[in-house]
């Protein structure tokens, strides 16, 4: 998806901007007052009405004015002229060049989203010494898709290669018992692992936890 595309689609209002200024609004320099006069703005019509507009952030024409200005000279806002359907000359807001860098903002995340899912199938042909299955990528995409974090997924492999089961369904198994478990980070599989060694301490030194142990 290229840049205009997204910009069509946030003036068409599907993607919810002020959601996302509040996400990134530090990447394009806003302070927490214009971003919360900017998103107002883009909320409202176009038409440059500041009287209605200050009534309605119950501030002063005058405060409303700077806080624009700034915007203005940030090169997030412009306020431009045109006629209306009577033919008179009427001021606007435009946030083109505002959409323009959201949508920068948002291709370099879902290019950072793609290179990171990439970079994990690489870390689990690497792992297993083969290239994967069209429908170990679909698993592994759904394991993703179901809001497991990657370094979770990245733990469960390493498990598993560590206990010589190089196969998806014994990493799906380790996730099932971690998800039953509340194990979320790192630092929980640690604990985990920690209270396992601790409740079953024999004389003997006891090997690294078997996370599917418990079942067999």
């Amino acid at each position: 998806m290229d840049a205009n595309k997204l910009i069509n689609i946030m003036k068409s209002g599907s993607i919810n901007v002020p959601l996302f200024l509040v996400r990134h609004y530090q990447e394009i320099n806003l302070d927490a007052e214009e971003l919360i006069i900017i998103s107002y703005l883009v909320n409202k019509s176009d038409k440059f009405d500041i009287n209605y507009m200050s009534n309605d952030l119950n501030i002063s024409d005058k405060q409303l004015l700077q806080i624009i200005n700034q915007l203005q000279e940030k090169d997030l806002l412009s306020i431009e002229v045109n006629k209306n359907d009577k033919g008179i000359m009427e001021e606007y807001l435009s946030f083109d060049v505002l959409y323009n860098k959201l949508a920068l903002i948002l291709l370099s995340t879902l290019n950072d989203k793609k290179s990171e899912e990439s970079s994990i199938f690489q870390l689990f042909e690497e792992e297993f010494v083969r290239t994967l299955s069209p429908i170990e990528y679909e698993i592994i995409n759904g394991w993703l898709e179901s809001n497991y974090k990657e370094e979770i997924i990245i733990a469960a492999l390493k498990e598993a290669v560590y206990n010589g089961a190089k196969n998806l369904r014994y990493i799906d198994r380790i996730l099932f018992e971690w998800h039953k478990k509340g194990i979320n980070k790192l630092e929980d599989i640690e604990k985990e692992k920690a209270l396992f060694r601790k409740q079953k301490k024999e004389k003997i030194e006891i090997p690294d936890y078997n996370w599917l142990e418990e079942e067999e």
